[in-house]
């Protein structure tokens, strides 16, 4: 993991942005204060997939989901 500041970063992006994509993490520093970090891009989903069944198979559900599972007694009076 490297450090960098800012006026560094800015004259050499590109070189940055290659050891990111690398895999190395950057950290940007500003007056001596980390304040961002640079790494590699992690994709959340695999390309094609549909963003709807992204968590199938994840959730595992114990119980009866389709029975209510609010009390039966009437509150309101019609």
């Amino acid at each position: 993991m490297a450090e960098v500041k800012i006026a560094e970063l800015r004259n050499h992006v590109s070189r940055y942005v290659r050891r990111a994509e690398s895999g190395e993490t950057v950290i940007i520093v500003n007056r001596s204060r980390r304040v961002a970090a640079l790494g590699p891009y992690v994709p959340t989903r695999r390309p094609g997939q549909r963003l709807l069944g992204l968590l199938k198979g994840t959730v595992k559900i114990h119980g009866d989901i389709v029975r209510a599972s609010i009390p039966t007694r009437r509150w309101f009076h019609s």
